[in-house]
């Protein structure tokens, strides 16, 4: 099925799971045991930007919070939070990946930021869920 036939939930979902196992890769390099070393976790990180980015831009600038925003205008000030989120999140990327591209070895420190950060991440995309959902249902619990 292409996403151009999904529903805004379904497809929004779609993108959610896809850009979650990206951060779990992340997750993963960052492992105090067994994580990846320097390269690799530098890497991570700079493949993980260009995927926040991109995935920040298709929520809103492909319809997805314009959509809920015209469907459910109740719901802008809590999509402009989101829209907030997102520009805190990369900051606190870019800020992850100075410090990534400086270093000369990794420690359990920063290994723990680069955990905090993907948990905020986390977080945020269940807000969004949330939002979608609280928008959408709205025809479903009109209907019981």
């Amino acid at each position: 099925m292409k996403i151009s036939q999904l529903s805004v939930p379904e497809a929004l979902n779609l993108a959610h799971v896809t850009f979650l196992e990206g951060l779990g890769k992340l997750e993963r390099a960052a492992g105090a045991s067994g994580g990846e070393g320097l390269p690799e976790l530098r890497a991570r990180l700079v493949s993980t930007h260009t995927e926040v980015k991109e995935h920040f831009r298709f929520e809103e600038q492909n319809g997805y919070m314009g959509a809920v925003r015209k469907r459910e205008p109740r719901l802008e000030h809590t999509i402009q939070q989101l829209e907030e989120e997102h520009r805190q999140l990369l900051r606190s990327l870019e800020t992850l990946l100075g410090v990534v591209q400086a270093a000369t070895s990794l420690d359990n420190v920063f290994r723990e930021k680069v955990r905090a950060w993907v948990e905020r991440v986390r977080h945020h995309e269940a807000r969004e869920n949330e939002v979608i959902q609280d928008a959408y249902n709205q025809d479903i619990s009109a209907e019981d």
